[in-house]
């Protein structure tokens, strides 16, 4: 991730990974044989820490105001130095077609994941409120990394979250 935030795309290797490292020359491509196998580790840790973020302390998310409060937190804390770099990656792997398959299916999880909670929550459209509420996130995520003058505002994100679960 680290690689790819700072290099982009075309500076993603197998052997830019090695020396990020410090691994001797080869040791990425033996474990990710293609680029796309690596762009898909990449998702997968991208994944992994989204779930953890979720997994976090919170509330009793099956209510509208404490899910849209914790979804909005988890926005800020993306764009948040210490995870800023992981969300770089995730924005350049947006971009890339070769990982296009393992960021649809990480995007799908996230809504069924999304979904549950709403529906455990009695929604009553928990699945096109899902994906609305991440177009959402996804979209205020992007202008906080992208546009140096704007940052996440919790309160502002958890209303417009809280609106549209309403």
């Amino acid at each position: 991730m680290t690689v790819l935030a700072r290099d982009g795309l075309r500076g993603l290797t197998h052997r830019a990974v090695d020396a990020e490292g410090g691994l001797p020359h080869g040791s990425t491509s033996n474990c990710f044989r293609s680029r796309a196998a690596l762009l898909e580790a990449i998702v997968t840790r991208l994944e992994e820490l989204d779930r953890a973020m979720l997994a976090g302390p919170q509330s009793d998310v099956r209510s509208g105001p404490a899910l849209a409060a914790q979804l909005a937190s988890n926005v800020a804390r993306m764009t948040s130095p210490e995870h800023v770099r992981a969300t770089r990656a995730r924005l350049a792997l947006l971009l890339d077609e070769t990982a296009k398959p393992a960021m649809a299916a990480g995007h799908l999880r996230f809504l069924a994941l999304l979904e549950s909670m709403l529906a455990e929550g009695g929604h009553p459209t928990p699945s096109t409120t899902a994906r609305a509420v991440s177009d959402l996130l996804e979209g205020a995520l992007v202008h906080a990394v992208s546009v140096d003058s704007r940052g996440v505002d919790v309160e502002e994100l958890a209303d417009a979250v809280e609106r549209l679960l309403r």
